[in-house]
């Protein structure tokens, strides 16, 4: 009987894990179905990649298949993704688009199984259910793991949850296949995410301070912080796991010998082995970066101040806590439940307390950047799940209920008429900020009701709370209530969720057209030439081109960033100059590591002065006395038109002082609505009708000429001059192949720079360049020095 209880026990968690990763897979699939529509989208008969920094394991794990890569091309040839998707690709008859696409749809959707595993450990594995479908399409993770987001983030999470599961297991169980289970997965975690070491050393320490204050006799505890620690070292991880093998064994068969004083001098030997191994050095870089917000490059060498890149990057921008909450959970409501119901369960379970590492973590957003909202999402899931499931204990607790007439009244009135002011408070709330702006609020009320997550989950809770009372009033059969109360618990936590999953219909990173511009550029170039371009597009360059880059993802701090920039933002013999140099003394840089690539340039070219040097850049009796080793490309694609500010922002700061002395203008715009025959723009600008002159906080300003363009590519454009004592050129892009942009307002400096005159004016000087690719989507130029 017991065996069968067992058995059916077994059944229901393996049915629970296939039910919750079925439907994990399922809403994945929808951006596939959704993407398939566009053929945009394909390439090589497959969807392409809707992550930017995918395309640096990709590179890696295309590198990988051919058993070979360039010197100094900084592949990821030896990452954790790159390995993992080459062993698929060698294994499985799927092809390489296809692996890349569809692994994280599989791989991040094993974020039920530890969810499901530490519930049933509490022996409440319903708990589990519900944690299992809200986290793992909770809106931070789902953008992070969606189809075609090819990046470590598909087990980033999955793994951590696995290491909390067997923390608990052990102390719950204080079983063997725990002991030796935990460092395996620790140790896979540092592999897979190497920034997960500080992580990994929280929960170390928080395990140890949870035993010495719970479970201080507990031998096999103490071993496990030991054997997890281990993994924290440099060593190869086939001495770490012979190391950890034999420690395990020898714990095993000579348990005896294992007095707390020998197991106080191991400890110490572990810290001391860790000390020296330079363990510590990753948590001060991630405090750093992440807290403090600083760039090392701004103190290299002769203590230039280069731009702080994190100033510009959305993910380490801090975030509001509405935003924070509706990552987390979906909705506000949502998140305030499970909040409330983590609590609870750390109060019925303080086994949770090894948790609060990830919980703090994904916090850590509010300070740190939404990057980091994914870790607190399967925790506050499970708080969503104890609090449904204790809920849920209740109601089946409770017995028919007597009439209620109060009660009604609250459930069938009172409740319903605060719902609906609220909706019409925030309806004429949202209405009245469109207004302000000049713009009509086009949205009906019960669209902007259903829209709205906080307001959507108080209409699910003021329909199904009484009909639960009601069922009960009524003697309905308690499994009927039950089974009426799961279902209103899903659409409630879910509904936000899968509403998000329908409307984020992320892009490709790039269009067709703009991967086969590259693709096709891999036969023009060789491996060791460079193509200088944007970090934004430094990988996909890579991957598509087979060339190098200056700058992408994983190397744009302000010291890298300075030179794409200087390039891309200054006049165009500046910028070929600056172009030739700086891929050169990069390849330098290589053999002998410079402190900083700009010092060493004035160095060799007898400057003391960074300003006087970079002013040099740009008269025609500069020569470049550096040898030329090989070609160097310049990619101008349209999209760029749309952030070229913030590209500007590198090379326009003062070297001296980090401050913008010299303050330039480029300002992207589009149309709003009209206010007193005047045109209101995004950027707040007022633009005259005529097109002559623009207001801007109460003052007005002449407009030197007006351009329109209608199409870039094939310079069908007018200008029309007005005020050649003005500063200021208005840019009217009617050319659809510019997203995001219909007007630039940009000053001469702007103006006379590389992008705005070889891109969008396609002049160029031909004994500096060679227009070799003129497409809609992007020009690319051939440096000729």
């Amino acid at each position: 009987m017991k065996n069968e209880a067992v058995k059916n026990a077994n059944l229901r968690l393996v049915f629970f894990i296939l039910l919750a990763f079925g439907f994990s897979v399922l809403c994945r699939f929808y951006w596939i179905y959704w993407a398939s529509d566009f053929n945009e989208y394909f390439f090589n008969n497959q969807l392409m990649i809707s992550s930017n920094d995918g395309y640096t394991f990709a590179e890696g794990a295309r590198d990988k298949i051919a058993g070979f890569h360039q010197e100094n091309d900084l592949s990821f040839i030896n990452s954790s993704l790159s390995i993992l998707t080459y062993v698929l690709y060698k294994i499985t008859p799927f092809s390489f688009e296809s692996i890349i696409l569809y692994m994280s749809v599989f791989f991040s959707s094993l974020i039920v199984v530890p969810l499901i595993l530490i519930a049933n450990e509490l022996k409440r594995p319903l708990m589990g259910l519900f944690a299992a479908f809200l986290a793992s399409i909770a809106k931070s993770y789902y953008n992070r793991t969606m189809a075609g987001y090819y990046d470590t983030d598909m087990l980033a999470i999955v793994l951590p949850m696995f290491i909390l599961y067997f923390f608990i297991r052990l102390i719950l169980r204080k079983d063997d296949i725990s002991l030796l289970a935990l460092p395996f997965f620790m140790g896979l975690y540092l592999w897979w995410y190497p920034s997960s070491y500080t992580l990994n050393v929280a929960f170390i320490a928080l395990f140890v301070l949870f035993v010495f204050v719970f479970y201080r006799k507990e031998k096999s505890f103490y071993i496990a912080a030991l054997l997890c620690a281990i993994t924290l070292s440099n060593i190869a991880w086939f001495y770490q796991s012979a190391i950890i093998v034999l420690l395990f064994a020898f714990f095993m068969l000579k348990n005896s010998l294992f007095n707390f004083k020998f197991i106080v001098l191991l400890a110490l030997g572990v810290l001391i082995f860790l000390a020296f191994s330079g363990g510590i050095d990753p948590i001060l870089y991630q405090l750093k970066f992440y807290l403090l917000r600083s760039d090392e490059s701004a103190s290299l060498a002769r203590g230039f101040a280069y731009f702080n890149v994190n100033l510009t990057i959305q993910e380490v921008e801090s975030i509001d806590l509405s935003t924070f909450m509706q990552r987390i959970s979906g909705s506000e409501l949502v998140f305030l439940l499970s909040f409330f119901g983590f609590f609870w369960l750390l109060k019925k379970h303080k086994v949770m307390l090894l948790t609060l590492p990830m919980l703090l973590l994904g916090f850590l957003a509010l300070r740190g950047g939404l990057r980091f909202t994914i870790y607190a999402v399967p925790i506050m899931a499970l708080g969503f799940g104890f609090l449904s499931v204790q809920l849920l204990s209740l109601i089946q607790k409770m017995r028919p209920l007597k009439e209620a007439r109060k009660l009604r009244i609250f459930f069938y009135a009172v409740f319903p008429l605060f719902v609906l002011l609220l909706g019409v408070y925030f309806y004429l709330s949202q209405s009245a900020i469109y207004e302000s702006m000049g713009v009509e609020f086009q949205k009906s009320f019960v669209s902007f009701f259903i829209e709205d997550s906080l307001l959507f989950s108080l209409l699910i809770l003021m329909i199904f709370t009484p009909l639960v009372f009601e069922f009960l009033w009524r003697k309905k059969d308690i499994r009927f209530v039950c089974s009426f109360y799961i279902m209103g618990v899903l659409l409630f936590s879910l509904w936000a969720n899968l509403s998000h999953i329908y409307n984020y219909r992320a892009h490709t990173v790039f269009s067709y057209n703009e991967a086969a511009i590259l693709d096709s550029l891999k036969d023009r170039v060789s491996r060791e030439d460079y193509v200088v371009a944007w970090w934004d597009y430094g990988y996909p360059i890579r991957y598509y081109s087979d060339v190098k880059t200056l700058a992408d993802g994983g190397k744009h701090l302000g010291k890298d960033n300075f030179f794409p920039s200087f390039v891309l933002s200054q006049n165009p013999r500046a910028a070929a100059n600056m172009a030739r140099l700086s891929v050169e003394y990069t390849e330098k840089g290589f053999k002998t590591p410079y402190n900083d690539i700009l010092e060493a340039m004035m160095k060799d070219y007898n400057f003391n002065n960074v300003n006087l040097f970079l002013a040099a850049l740009a008269k025609r009796d500069f020569e470049i006395q550096t040898p030329k080793t090989r070609d160097i490309y310049i990619y101008m694609p349209a999209r760029m038109a749309a952030i070229f500010g913030t590209v500007a922002s590198f090379s326009h700061m003062s070297l001296e002082t980090g401050e913008l002395e010299n303050p330039f203008v480029y300002s992207v715009a589009y149309y709003l609505g009209n206010e007193d025959g005047k045109l209101v723009l995004s950027n707040n600008m007022l633009l005259h009708s005529d097109f002559r002159s623009f207001d801007l906080n109460g003052k007005n300003y002449a407009i030197n000429s007006l351009v329109e363009f209608t199409s870039v590519q094939q310079k069908y454009y007018s200008v029309v001059e007005i005020d050649k004592s003005a500063k200021y050129y208005l840019f009217h892009i009617k050319d659809a192949n510019i997203p995001n942009v219909q007007f630039i307002l940009m000053d001469k400096a702007m103006y006379e720079s590389a992008f705005v005159q070889m891109f969008f004016f396609g002049k160029y000087d031909e004994s500096l360049y060679e227009l070799i690719v003129d497409s809609k989507e992007a020009k690319v130029y051939k440096l000729k020095l």
